[in-house]
């Protein structure tokens, strides 16, 4: 299940790199087909939210998988 878990973070991480080039791709053909339009803002906006989003919640599972390794290692860290 642990080797299960760390190939699906590192897909994650591959993954986001690839959303974040296509979000980026997508926004520049908005943005030169309509830049006045409010809907074109509207979807940069947004999406790039969901980037956000997405890059937060891979940070948030990578922190959990390593610290959860770590714990089953014996490693204790103290930040104090």
């Amino acid at each position: 299940m642990e080797l299960f878990l760390a190939w699906l973070l590192r897909q994650m991480r591959r993954a986001r790199i690839v959303f974040v080039g296509l979000y980026l791709v997508v926004v520049a053909g908005f943005v030169y087909a309509e830049p006045r339009s409010a809907w074109t803002w509207l979807i940069v906006l947004l999406g790039a939210l969901l980037c956000i989003g997405i890059w937060g919640l891979v940070g948030f599972w990578h922190y959990v998988f390593t610290q959860r390794r770590e714990r089953e290692n014996g490693i204790e860290r103290s930040d104090g």
